[in-house]
């Protein structure tokens, strides 16, 4: 009998290029950074993005060739800017706009979270520049209208809603996708630019080129590691648009999937954490414990360390495409050819090994401390099995879950250790 052929890993939609230039960009524009003392360091974390994603623009633009791929959605036609249709539609269009601005603003000034000192760089940020900001929108949306196939998208029909007080478009399928996907950027984008605004501060006022110690070159790398990811998430939720192939396809509509994705951010998961899901111990973790043992210190450290660079490398790789609760786009090659989550499996082993639960002043204690964190790791096995259902909806993603679930590096040791396991069953019996 002839072997099976082996399936063929379906091409990843999401250009290699974009994660590796990602990659060397980030800690390469960072370290080369010039001294700003007159810019506050909001204004230079807006900079440095603006700075990472003209280079990923770019190498998608002209190396990738990305426009030239399906997906777009686009197709330059000078005469639409002339077309009675796309003219009428486009002012349908700027009204649906202006409602969504009305809804963003409604949601930040109703919740008191958003009037608070920790959000003031995202709030400060818009009464700044809104200007520009309104031009930039406005610019895109207009340029990106008059290309478009069909360009009575989500955002016409919620103007046509308003316009006809809700009696056109409000069953729309478009409809429900581009309210669930603003409320996406209106929730995650705020929390991920401060969260950013801060780190970029605390960096500022480190060099690893100075340390002195495996410690604190843990300490920067670690914090930089959750920089270079939120570098990634910041500049995917602020740039999504189908001028780079980089828009949002669809989003989660269940409510399964939103819940047990946002009960791990703030404020929802500094309640949870308190309340249900405290793991750790105060003032011990494993520096503390190993604080006297150099060598298995600098060995433990690093393993946290080879665990957040995949973690990183999953962001990067998604590039421009990164978003919760979307599809955007699928990459199957590395990281994603480990599995079919690898983001989730590093980011819940580091818990782990950092918070080391098992160690506690007394064994109960230890058992309640990881039976509390086997609980968060079951939240990401949901959002996990959430995610599948999601992206299924796409062919290719069932293409690579099918191949990721037999040929993945994961995938491939579990079958090892099982044939190993056989064997030794056989030898025995």
């Amino acid at each position: 009998m002839t072997p099976r052929p082996k399936f063929k890993r379906p091409a990843s939609a999401i250009p290699a290029a974009t994660g590796i230039i990602a990659v060397l960009t980030i800690p390469l524009v960072h370290y080369l950074w010039p001294q700003m003392p007159g810019v506050s360091d909001r204004d230079q974390t807006v900079l440095f993005c603006l700075t990472v994603f003209a280079v990923l623009a770019l190498s998608e633009l002209f190396l990738a060739r990305i426009l030239q791929r399906p997906g777009s959605g686009l197709v330059f036609r000078p005469a639409a800017y002339s077309d009675p249709r796309y003219l009428a539609d486009l002012g349908v269009k700027l009204v649906g706009l202006a409602a969504s601005f009305g809804l963003l603003a409604m949601f930040y000034f109703t919740a008191d979270l958003y009037r608070g000192e920790w959000y003031s760089p995202f709030f400060s940020l818009l009464g700044d520049y809104w200007g520009v900001l309104l031009a930039v929108v406005l610019t895109t949306v207009c340029g990106v209208h008059f290309a478009m196939r069909h360009p009575r998208d989500g955002m016409w029909h919620l103007g046509r809603v308003v316009l006809t007080l809700g009696q056109g478009s409000l069953r729309a399928r478009g409809l429900k996708s581009y309210l669930l996907a603003l409320a996406i950027k209106g929730y995650f984008l705020p929390l991920m630019f401060c969260y950013l605004v801060y780190d970029w501060s605390f960096l500022q006022t480190r060099s690893l080129w100075h340390a002195t110690s495996f410690v604190d070159i843990y300490q920067y790398l670690y914090r930089f590691a959750f920089f270079f990811d939120l570098t990634i998430v910041v500049i995917g939720y602020a740039t999504a648009t189908r001028l780079l192939v980089s828009h949002i396809r669809w989003t989660e509509a269940t409510v399964g999937g939103w819940l047990v994705c946002v009960i791990c951010y703030a404020p929802f998961w500094q309640l949870m954490s308190r309340s249900y899901f405290d793991y750790t111990e105060d003032g011990f973790a494993w520096g503390t414990w190993l604080w006297d043992y150099p060598v298995l210190y600098g060995l433990w450290g690093s393993t946290i360390l080879l665990l957040l660079s995949i973690y990183c490398l999953t962001a990067a790789r998604m590039g421009l495409r990164f978003s919760n609760l979307t599809y955007r786009g699928l990459a199957c090659d590395f990281p994603y050819s480990i599995s079919k989550h690898p983001s989730y499996i590093s980011k819940n082993l580091t818990w782990w090994l950092i918070s080391i639960p098992f160690i506690a002043v007394d064994f109960w204690t230890g058992v309640a401390n990881c039976l509390a964190l086997l609980g968060v790791n079951g939240i990401y096995f949901l959002r996990a099995w959430h995610e599948e259902r999601c992206l299924s909806r796409a062919p290719s993603y069932r293409a690579y879950k099918r191949h990721v679930d037999r040929y993945g590096l994961l995938a491939r040791i579990r079958s090892k250790l099982s044939a190993g396991g056989d064997r030794a069953r056989r030898q025995v019996n």
